[in-house]
């Protein structure tokens, strides 16, 4: 049995509890409280995308599911860099996750085109 979905998947939830931990630890503000919404939706909805995807019914359904995954991945970059900037003292913090994000985001582009190249077979 392939142990890959479930790695990548407990590195899902992993991520999503980091983000989450990183945005309890910042000031609390206006702005904070908004970015702190915004992101914790678009982390924790790769992952739940993704345990969708694993129970797709066709490839099509799998190609649709990593596809948001991997826009909520980017959008998560986004919002890092938001709060980055709105927050200079929580920079490493910020980097650290921008690097997972990064990580998951380049994982995410490539398992679509490797999804799509089977379809044209």
């Amino acid at each position: 049995m392939n142990n890959k979905p479930t790695v990548l998947r407990d590195r899902l939830i992993e991520f999503t509890l980091d983000v989450l931990g990183f945005i309890k630890s910042l000031p609390k503000s206006v702005e904070n409280d908004v970015f702190s919404k915004q992101i914790i939706r678009s982390a924790s909805s790769i992952g739940a995308n993704y345990s969708e995807a694993m129970f797709g019914h066709s490839r099509i359904e799998f190609i649709h599911s990593i596809n948001i995954s991997r826009k909520e991945a980017s959008e998560t970059i986004y919002w890092l860099e938001v709060i980055k900037k709105a927050n200079p003292k929580f920079d490493k913090d910020a980097d650290l996750l921008l690097e997972e994000a990064t990580s998951l985001l380049k994982i995410f582009v490539s398992s679509v085109k490797t999804a799509k190249s089977g379809l044209s077979k």
